[in-house]
């Protein structure tokens, strides 16, 4: 039984690659292959080093505003307990408060932490 023409004649699903390579020289083909992936790759780092940066600076940005808050909250509390002393009052206890604080501060310590490892080495690259 013969095998018509058109199936005979295909090479598989490299040939309009190989055609392609075939109209150039193989070595602009490689050149603009290169210059492709090596956008490509800029392209990504450049994204991701932008992303890190922008969550390490929020996350340090968080950070302050927690140490800050931390000290004008243990002011707070240091004033309503005298003032809750001098009433006659019993005092509230803070102790919960404080350590989910202080839980806090560290997660976002460890974070900043972390991602400026992770900036740094984006920037190395």
């Amino acid at each position: 039984m013969p095998i018509p023409r058109r199936v005979r004649s295909f090479h598989g699903p490299h040939t309009t690659c190989l055609h392609a390579a075939c109209g150039y020289n193989n070595f602009d083909v490689y050149i603009k292959t290169r210059w492709l992936y090596g956008f490509i790759r800029f392209l990504l780092y450049f994204s991701c080093s932008l992303f890190t940066a922008a969550l390490w600076g929020a996350l340090a940005a968080l950070f302050c505003l927690q140490y800050l808050g931390v000290r004008v909250l243990l002011r707070f509390q240091r004033k309503l307990s005298v003032l809750l002393l001098l009433l006659g009052r019993r005092r509230v206890d803070f102790r919960l408060v404080n350590e989910l604080l202080v839980y806090g501060i560290h997660v976002t310590m460890l974070l900043v932490g972390g991602l400026g490892w992770c900036f740094m080495v984006f920037v190395d690259m």
